[in-house]
């Protein structure tokens, strides 16, 4: 007796169609779906890298515009240096600090901006002028006067202190080759150059000390302070009437305990919210592929049946 065998499953034809259509449209639904996804992934990441790039325009420009402060600083400190009055009146055995003071008063009105300190071959201050809070202090531990005492150049560097950061450059002051003293050049970072920059780049700026918002080239940005995130976190969005703003913040210098942070800042123009009603109708292609499915697949049901 022969075996039989299995039966074999005949579909009709309008059903296996239907079957290879379905198969095809969801297969364009996938592509049609994962188009629309890396289509959205896209135009956020767009949005973020325009906005990072111009902020960090902004950080650089600000960089440059301290630089040159600082190098200019430099340079009035090569010249105060060999002034001779100063020379002499510091090389006085038991000079008394009014009268280097004064000697001081003179020169820091000749130049009319920033600060002038000097400080004895230890690294404290004897006189200042125009930097009242340094009066008296012990400098010797900063790095910026440990990189002085090894060069006859002018050295660059900060201080922070009393929530203050001073940019300055600082240089020994010699009489027949000993070291008399230290000429301090400073320039405490304030508004004024935060305004120069915001004008330059039409970006706004924000000086953040340890945990205080200290410095803004616009007042609105004082708003930034009730925003302003912990250690490690370098972005924040805030609003000010209703205005949204993206701050992205960078060390500006690794000293102290305070940690300086510079606060770049731009108006968020396009928020991705604004594309809510663009971001469906990237899913509407997948939309109508799956609706032509479902039409397609009923009609087939209904010829089969």
């Amino acid at each position: 007796m022969s075996e039989m065998s299995p039966p074999v499953l005949d579909l009709p034809a309008p059903r296996r169609h239907g079957v290879h259509l379905v198969a095809l449209a969801l297969v364009l639904v996938a592509v049609a779906a994962l188009g629309s996804y890396v289509t959205q992934r896209q135009l956020d990441g767009a949005l973020s890298a325009e906005g990072r790039g111009h902020l960090a325009h902004g950080r650089d420009v600000f960089a440059l515009a301290r630089q040159q402060t600082v190098e200019g600083m430099e340079a009035q400190c090569r010249l105060l240096v060999e002034d001779p009055r100063l020379k002499a009146t510091l090389a006085t055995e038991g000079i008394d600090r009014a009268t280097i003071a004064d000697m001081l008063g003179d020169l820091a009105r000749l130049r009319s901006t920033g600060l002038l300190v000097v400080l004895s071959p230890e690294g404290r201050v004897l006189a200042e002028a125009g930097a009242a809070e340094l009066d008296g202090l012990d400098l010797s531990v900063s790095s910026v006067f440990k990189s002085a005492r090894t060069t006859a150049e002018p050295v660059g560097g900060s201080w922070v202190i009393g929530g203050k950061v001073i940019d300055l450059s600082i240089m020994a002051i010699r009489f027949d080759n000993a070291v008399v003293a230290y000429l301090v050049v400073g320039q405490t970072l304030d508004r004024t150059l935060l305004v120069e920059v915001a004008n330059a780049t039409g970006l706004a700026f924000a000086l953040v000390v340890g945990a205080d918002l200290t410095q803004v080239s616009d007042d609105r940005m004082k708003a930034l302070a009730s925003a302003l995130p912990p250690a490690g976190v370098d972005e924040r969005l805030f609003e000010v009437a209703g205005e949204s703003f993206r701050a992205v913040f960078t060390d500006l210098e690794p000293i102290g305990q305070a940690r300086p942070r510079l606060a770049v800042i731009q108006a968020v123009a396009v928020t991705p919210e604004a594309f809510a009603p663009l971001r469906w109708l990237l899913w509407l292609p997948s939309l109508l592929v799956l609706v032509a499915v479902v039409l397609t697949a009923s009609r087939f049901t209904s010829r089969a049946s």
